[in-house]
């Protein structure tokens, strides 16, 4: 993959809100967790170094994330779901 440049902007800060796992039933029976980790946020600048807007008008952020992974056994995914419904 050959590398883009870095868009010009300024790195702010931000805190998770909500995180959650995606799983897939994989055709062994194992069970693929996935979910996308923020690890840095841009917020992006025109040229003159004003803040730059998408033709809606919502401000333009540039965002890079990592894979989170995990791989469950069938009994391990039954026995978390079940502790998160509290039974």
């Amino acid at each position: 993959m050959i590398p883009s440049p870095q868009p010009k902007g300024r790195v702010v800060g931000y805190k998770p809100l909500q995180e959650r796992f995606s799983y897939y039933a994989l055709d062994d029976g194992t069970v693929l967790g996935v979910k996308p980790a923020v690890v840095k946020v841009t917020r992006l600048q025109n040229p003159d170094g004003s803040l730059a807007y998408a033709p809606d008008g919502s401000p333009a952020y540039f965002y890079a994330t990592q894979n989170v992974t995990q791989i469950l056994s069938p009994e391990e995914y039954k026995t978390m779901v079940s502790h998160e419904l509290g039974e």
